[in-house]
């Protein structure tokens, strides 16, 4: 049984280890694509086992933390964006919602060390923000991390801004990498319905995200599902 632990620096809702980040060294342990089912919080610090079988299981003990289903990439695309309006987008972008969840997150946080993916509306009712692979995702799982962090939380911000705010958490998520990224590299990303209604089913949402090159070609795909929190 192989383990990974996700170091306190990747947080992402307080507390716990960011969901793009934490599928993505999770898919490091399997074989071909998967899509990833968040069951409880990632904890912090921790060494968590990898259980293998028809589904995979991320396990701190006794506790599935995500599990993992063999998947046939079927994320939808959308318009590309340059990285100037992405850019623009992101400057207009608005802490909203949990101050806590804004400050504390390693990849859409407002403090002065996060990745700074701040996802704003592009006007057409896509969110879109630009971003830069940091210096320190040198290896290519961690500027691939890197980059499944930054799709989910440009999604999170489609999903909680667009259709009336509303906190929701990842509870789906899969990522069709294209080709890898490298440190210093600036790329837009994009999030938006995908294939499904652009709207709240009661507590039910689904979104996609993609990122664009500065030649507008595609970099990586993303679905995911979310939920909100209780009213």
């Amino acid at each position: 049984m192989s383990t990974l632990t996700i170091e306190p620096f990747f947080e992402g809702p307080a507390g716990s280890g960011q969901g793009g980040w934490t599928a993505r060294q999770f898919s490091e342990h399997l074989d071909g694509p998967h899509t990833f089912a968040l069951r409880h919080h990632v904890p912090l610090g921790y060494e968590l086992s990898v259980a293998h079988g028809d589904t995979a299981q991320l396990l701190h003990g006794d506790v599935p933390i995500m599990e993992a289903t063999p998947w046939a990439p079927d994320a939808v695309t959308t318009d590309p964006v340059s990285i100037e309006d992405a850019a623009e987008a992101r400057s207009k972008f608005v802490p909203f919602l949990d101050d806590n969840i804004s400050m504390t997150c390693f990849s859409c946080g407002i403090h002065p060390t996060s990745m700074q993916v701040h996802g704003a509306h592009l006007g057409d009712g896509r969110y879109a923000t630009d971003w830069t692979v940091p210096d320190w995702a040198t290896s290519s799982l961690t500027a691939s991390a890197a980059l499944w962090a930054a799709l989910d939380c440009t999604a999170a911000f489609y999903v909680c801004g667009s259709d009336g705010e509303r906190m929701a958490f990842t509870v789906q998520y899969a990522v069709d990498e294209r080709r890898a990224v490298t440190p210093g590299e600036r790329v837009a990303i994009v999030g938006w319905n995908g294939d499904y209604k652009p709207v709240w089913d009661g507590r039910k949402r689904g979104a996609a995200s993609a990122a664009f090159d500065e030649d507008g070609e595609v970099i990586a795909l993303a679905r995911s599902f979310w939920v909100s929190a209780p009213e």
